[in-house]
């Protein structure tokens, strides 16, 4: 029996996770000053969690200070866990909870990262909802990115590939600018969106990519390319995704040797740190101590090369 204090002290990485949900319920709760029913629950698929969201979290949080809050507690919670580093997601949105300022939304970030410098290593994420208003990606992005406070972008929302050629010169700039490159998909979805995604965007990691594990051949493309998958195992069972725990397909993935992390996702929602995770993970005889171990490690050991 695996206990979480076996991965507590270990160094770890967070690449999937929103920071404006990434913070334990627990302490949300006394900063938000509500309690949110019958939560954290087991949800049917986004739906139901964007209506969560609709109808508590997002009208909680209107200024920039709110924000600030918001990523604060998520990064503290992260240090709690022993999280080294995190990659954490700052959606587009929050420009306008700083006056639709860029300069104000890149000075908020920056002056999070420096105020965690030596407990954690914060690298920002922008991240873009495929359904936020165009002309304000258009115009926000380029300089966004031009700022060079963000280390990676990430683009999510409905998991089809209808619509993503208006965000195909956000990736080519970021290529350019040496920014990693995520997306999600494979989590709702199937293996040829999961290959389609990676192709068309030139990804260098994927949000999800569980999806890849029905078709051998996609799992092999994206080993060729030594594409990482951020997995969160708690997300996809919460929200329906898989069926249970015991039945992950994050074990394919790893024996068929792609490269994994470990990731929350939204703390706020499924309630399970990347400590917590990794002992259940072993409790379910998905994934050997051993092996989470050495995905710990190998998360780590990528961002000191």
């Amino acid at each position: 029996m695996a206990n979480v204090s076996d991965f507590l002290t270990l160094e770890k990485v967070d690449a999937h996770n929103h920071l404006n949900l990434g913070m334990r319920y627990a302490s949300y709760v006394p900063w938000a000053g509500f309690y949110i029913p019958n939560f954290p629950r087991k949800m049917n698929g986004l739906g139901e969690m964007h209506e969560v969201i609709a109808q508590y979290t997002r009208n909680r949080s209107a200024t920039a200070k709110d924000v600030q809050d918001l990523i604060t507690l998520s990064v503290k919670d992260a240090i709690a866990d022993g999280v080294t580093v995190l990659e954490g997601s700052c959606d587009i949105s929050f420009v306008h909870h700083c006056n639709d300022s860029v300069d104000e939304y890149v000075e908020l970030i920056h002056g999070i990262v420096k105020k965690f410098e030596g407990q954690i290593e914060l690298r920002p994420e922008l991240g873009m909802g495929k359904l936020f208003d165009k002309t304000k990606i258009d115009a926000w992005v380029p300089p966004l990115l031009e700022s060079g406070i963000f280390k990676s972008i990430d683009l999510y929302g409905p998991e089809v590939e209808d619509g993503i050629d208006q965000f195909k010169y956000i990736y080519d700039m970021a290529g350019k600018l040496g920014i990693k490159k995520k997306a999600h998909v494979g989590e709702f979805s199937d293996a040829k969106s999961v290959r389609s995604f990676i192709e068309f965007f030139e990804l260098d990691e994927v949000q999800h990519g569980i999806g890849a594990a029905n078709d051998d051949s996609v799992l092999q493309f994206i080993k060729d390319r030594n594409i990482r998958c951020n997995v969160t195992p708690a997300s996809n069972v919460m929200l329906s995704a898989v069926k249970s725990l015991e039945e992950h397909p994050i074990k394919k993935l790893v024996e068929f040797g792609i490269p994994v992390t470990i990731c929350t996702d939204d703390l706020l929602f499924f309630n399970r740190s990347v400590s917590e995770q990794c002992a259940d993970l072993v409790n379910a005889n998905v994934l050997t101590e051993e092996q989470v171990k050495s995905i710990l490690k190998q998360g780590v050991e990528s961002y000191k090369k």
